[in-house]
């Protein structure tokens, strides 16, 4: 309800009561004015809602009204945004007004979390939004561990603005330290990236490229095999990135249904621009279906390969690696490949799948039974009952395997390294940003070098297998 002219009360209501039944009925937009606005550039507003004024009839105004308001929100013009259409003097007039609530212009805050290989870790950021009026954000953040990995980024992000425009441009400069326990070696790096994304066919297909600048230094530590300290120093990453990905799951996490595919290629190197000099090339699937008494099914295939282009050997930091608690649950971290003195030195091609079996605990916090079969040919199955306080409870089935750089039978060499974990436990996602596991893992199939833990595992991150 508002204030109308002469004190008179003017009443809304929803816009569901009207769409659909007024296409017959014509409209002329008159004017389009927002209400709350402090820094929002008017050219900036003028590109979002110009299509308006083409709306031909009322049910085509009150869609466009409602995308046009959405718009807003998701490009970061805007945190909140509602479309009111009023009538004017005139005949078939309209006149359609935005009540808004731009984002805070400075944000400032700390928490505490943990990493993808599980450690605690803490991380503080500042946020400058809309700082020029037109939905840009410059971001600050920086990111400690407790065992001592540290990086700070700075960042900044544009939308390209239009009716219904999806795209945006991005750049970021970052200096990181890590500790790679895989390679028993420290990296530090620092980066220089520019990125422009784009989105077609009413959000489904995303396209992404990537210019990298990435400076690295391989740290060699007491514990570094010879093969390791081989690779040690300085060196210099030129690249470009394409990716195109198909999505059409229900939500991004942890989907019940839809199916997501990503394929991508980097090169590095062209031109003789760096010290590395490759290109990869990268397919990731993921599908999921339900199944019956709200248990739904989910299954997921990766596959990399990368190839040097000069004559120097693939450096060990440019490698496919496996392992870890995202893709084969129970091996360490990257830890999957040729294997020298403990150190894993990766590999030219990696394939991965995995199935899934879940289902939703509800209510929340309350205790169920949970029986599944997971299998990993060639070996029999393993039947195993737990009891869980959490939602959704996985079952799942993961194989992969690494070739060597030097490889000379790709598909061979993937088939005989192939490895093979099963395991059960339960998963929470949080705000639908975030998703932990805690999985009992059990291998069918690994080597005498691997490096694998039989029992319990936490996971914690976005994407997982």
């Amino acid at each position: 309800m508002e204030e109308g002219v002469y004190g008179r009360q003017k009443h809304f209501h929803r816009a569901d009561l009207l769409h659909g039944k007024c296409e017959d009925v014509p409209s002329i937009v008159e004017a389009v004015q927002f209400h709350g606005v402090r820094t929002t550039k008017g050219d900036a507003l003028l590109q979002e809602v110009a299509e308006l004024y083409k709306s031909s009839n009322v049910d085509e105004l009150v869609k466009n009204c409602h995308l046009a308001a959405k718009h807003l929100q998701e490009v970061g013009l805007m945190e909140n945004a509602t479309a009111l259409i009023d009538t004017a003097p005139s005949k078939n007039g309209y006149i359609v007004n935005f009540a808004v609530r731009e984002p805070k212009s400075f944000t400032l805050g700390a928490k505490v979390g943990m990493s993808t290989q599980g450690d605690a870790d803490m991380s503080m950021h500042a946020a400058r939004q809309s700082f020029n009026g037109r939905g840009e954000v410059a971001d600050a953040s920086y990111t400690y561990t407790v065992k001592g990995d540290h990086s700070f980024n700075i960042s900044m992000s544009k939308p390209l603005l239009g009716w219904q425009r999806y795209s945006g441009l991005a750049s970021s400069l970052s200096r990181s330290f890590a500790y790679l326990p895989w390679n028993k070696a420290n990296l530090e790096e620092n980066s220089l990236i520019l990125a422009y994304h784009n989105n077609f066919w009413g959000r489904k297909l995303l396209q992404q490229i990537r210019l990298n600048a990435i400076w690295r230094t391989l740290l060699a530590t007491k514990d570094s095999a010879f093969a390791v300290r081989e690779h040690a120093g300085h060196t210099l990453k030129v690249s470009a990135e394409h990716e195109y990905s198909l999505d059409s799951r229900d939500r991004p996490i942890l989907a019940t249904r839809g199916v997501v595919v990503r394929l991508g290629q980097e090169l590095a190197g062209a031109f003789g621009i760096g010290d590395a000099a490759f290109v990869r090339h990268q397919l990731d699937i993921q599908a999921a279906a339900p199944l019956f008494s709200k248990f739904f099914l989910a299954a997921s295939f990766h596959a990399k390969r990368i190839e040097s282009m000069g004559e120097n050997e693939l450096h060990l930091l440019d490698r496919v690696y496996l392992g870890g608690q995202s893709d084969l649950r129970g091996f360490m971290l990257n830890s999957i490949g040729t294997r020298v003195d403990n150190s894993c030195l990766g590999g030219g091609s990696a394939v991965a799948g995995a199935v899934h079996l879940y289902h939703p605990l509800f209510p929340l916090h309350s205790l169920f039974a949970h029986a599944f079969i997971a299998s990993g040919p060639p070996q029999k199955s393993a039947v195993r009952t737990v009891l869980c306080t959490s939602s959704p409870r996985p079952a799942y089935s993961l194989s992969g395997s690494v070739a060597s750089v030097r490889s000379r039978n790709i598909m061979r060499d993937l088939v005989e390294s192939q490895r093979i974990s099963v395991g059960a436990g339960i998963t929470f996602i949080f705000k639908n940003i975030l998703r932990l596991e805690l999985n009992y893992v059990q291998a069918l199939k690994k080597t005498s070098n691997d490096s694998f833990t039989r029992g319990l595992h936490f996971g914690a991150g976005v994407n997982f297998m």
